[in-house]
């Protein structure tokens, strides 16, 4: 294990033994106080990362296991302490139970590991993984077994190369316009000259703009244009992006060039909001999405219907002028990554008054309750999980209201889909001519991708006890109608969700639907 430590901190000290000279490694204390305090000019921070978390897992490991160790006590102190400031600069969570080999001896013996290697072996191991996991995260093209969509074809891509402009960048310059993309500060550099493709890119770009061939970019493996569809989608995107396009005219002629190459392959970029009255776009599989932008977001019902009125019917504008307490609205443009948890929980804060400094745990225990008081339940049996609480429960387990789940999709219930004046009993028990008035649950997605999942108990398709086709049929028209507007359509019996095996069954199906979406 030590054999494969990369060892760019360690370097040969001559420690004599009778007489005789030998070289025992040990840490480069400055050059590690240095990291501590600030970046290296020749290292990045990224790059720094992993090999002091390699030197971390080597010592420890052989520490706990075969001995052989081959830092000193203080040596440790500092390798953990340099590691735990630049994971924090980088925005990697990193919390360990010890400090140096004595703690963490104390440590294995308070947690029952005294006996075993294999399980300190493990613990060393369990500490290593998710902080790597984390890292990868920073460029996740390089890492290697992490799946790719490739439906954009050879083809397409050539097309793309021979018609695009050569100045991809626009307004700004290579080095500026890529960092909105990547992280070039801890990409490496393929210049031994240089420590970052920051370094690398700006020299051989700009200082020195004829030193690379114009397309260099689409086969440089560092931003992943040839590797996948993902990277080359968001390139293509950010071209048009108004921080980098001034013209109208020229964005609209680049979008339709755009489109007209990648629809071949089933992609187009569409504009899903705007800076400043100008358009910005976000790559979508054709017809996977919703067109136009959200202007009223009516969710969480949990008693009478909201009277509903135009305070600008020009501008669209929608008031709530009775009723409105049982129910919120979400007031803030959606933004193009869609609704998370954590941007609902930003919103809650100004909703509710939250004493200062109210932690984010707080506000999300505070939200879930009001969310959970719009579900379904069996008035006899308030405390019963009807199928419409065990669906919010499982998600919310797996993707909490709280800083762990910030990035995933917000669950929203009960959210009002047309807005009807009149009541069921103004309209005589019939149904709305808008159709389906409420949507069980609803995720905005990135990209304008919206998904309704809808519970079905048997008052769905039966009356009383007899299966009604009236109703089967007016359930699958008004899921038709859903689609053509863009939106996808999930579906769950209520038998189906009374099962035991049901947790499994939506853990599965929340992990296919959201986390594909790198959030």
């Amino acid at each position: 294990m030590n054999g494969a430590v990369n060892r760019q901190f360690l370097v040969r000290q001559p420690t004599p033994y009778g007489g005789f000279g030998f070289a025992k490694l040990g840490l480069d204390s400055g050059r590690v106080e240095q990291l501590r305090a600030a970046p290296l000019y020749d290292l990045t921070d990224l790059d720094a990362a992993y090999e002091l978390v390699r030197i971390a897992r080597a010592d420890l490991e052989a520490f706990a296991t075969s001995g052989g160790e081959l830092l000193d006590s203080d040596e440790i102190v500092l390798l953990l302490r340099t590691l735990s400031a630049v994971l924090r600069r980088l925005g990697v969570s990193f919390s360990l139970p010890f400090h140096d080999f004595k703690s963490f001896r104390s440590y294995w013996k308070q947690e029952g590991m005294t006996g075993s290697h294999e399980a300190r072996r493990a613990y060393v191991a369990s500490l290593v993984g998710p902080i790597l996991a984390q890292l990868d995260t920073h460029h996740p093209h390089l890492v290697p077994d992490r799946p790719k969509s490739q439906r954009i074809t050879d083809v397409t891509r050539r097309r793309l190369r021979e018609r695009l402009p050569t100045n991809w960048w626009g307004t700004l310059d290579e080095v500026e316009f890529l960092k909105r993309l990547y992280d070039l500060d801890n990409l490496p550099s393929g210049d031994p000259k240089h420590a970052s493709a920051t370094q690398d890119i700006g020299h051989h770009c700009i200082a020195d703009p004829y030193d690379w061939d114009a397309g260099w970019f689409w086969t440089d493996p560092r931003l992943a244009l040839a590797d996948g569809d993902e990277y080359l989608l968001r390139f293509l995107a950010e071209m048009l992006h108004p921080a980098v396009r001034t013209d109208a005219k020229e964005v609209e002629q680049l979008q339709a060039l755009i489109n007209g190459i990648l629809m071949h392959d089933g992609y187009e970029l569409a504009e899903t909001d705007s800076i400043s009255g100008a358009p910005v776009f976000t790559p979508r599989p054709i017809g996977a999405s919703v067109p136009g932008t959200m202007k009223n977001l009516f969710f969480a019902s949990n008693g009478p219907k909201p009277d509903f009125v135009l305070g600008d019917a020009i501008n669209n504008d929608v008031l709530v002028v009775k009723n409105g307490e049982f129910c919120l609205q979400y007031d803030r443009p959606l933004p193009t990554s869609g609704l998370t948890w954590g941007g609902l929980i930003d919103w809650w804060r100004t909703q509710v008054p939250f004493p200062k400094g109210t932690a984010d745990e707080a506000v999300g225990k505070s939200l879930y309750r009001r969310l959970w008081a719009s579900l379904h339940h069996d008035p006899k049996q308030p405390e019963a999980i009807t199928p419409e609480r065990l669906l919010f429960r499982t998600y919310c387990w797996h993707y909490p209201i709280n800083e762990t789940g910030a990035i995933y999709p917000a669950l929203l219930p009960q959210v009002y889909l047309h807005l009807d004046p009149r009541t069921r009993s103004e309209r005589g028990g019939k149904d709305s001519v808008l159709g389906r008035e409420r949507m069980d649950f609803l995720l905005l997605l990135p990209g304008a991708e919206r998904i309704v999942l809808e519970v079905d108990g048997k008052q769905h398709y039966a009356e009383g006890n007899v299966a009604s086709p009236r109703l089967y049929s007016k359930m699958v028209a008004e899921d038709r109608a859903l689609r053509l507007k863009g939106y996808q359509v999930y579906r769950f019996g209520g038998h189906e969700l009374g099962q035991a095996t049901a947790p499994t069954m939506l853990r599965d199906f929340f992990a296919a639907m959201v986390e594909p979406q790198g959030r």
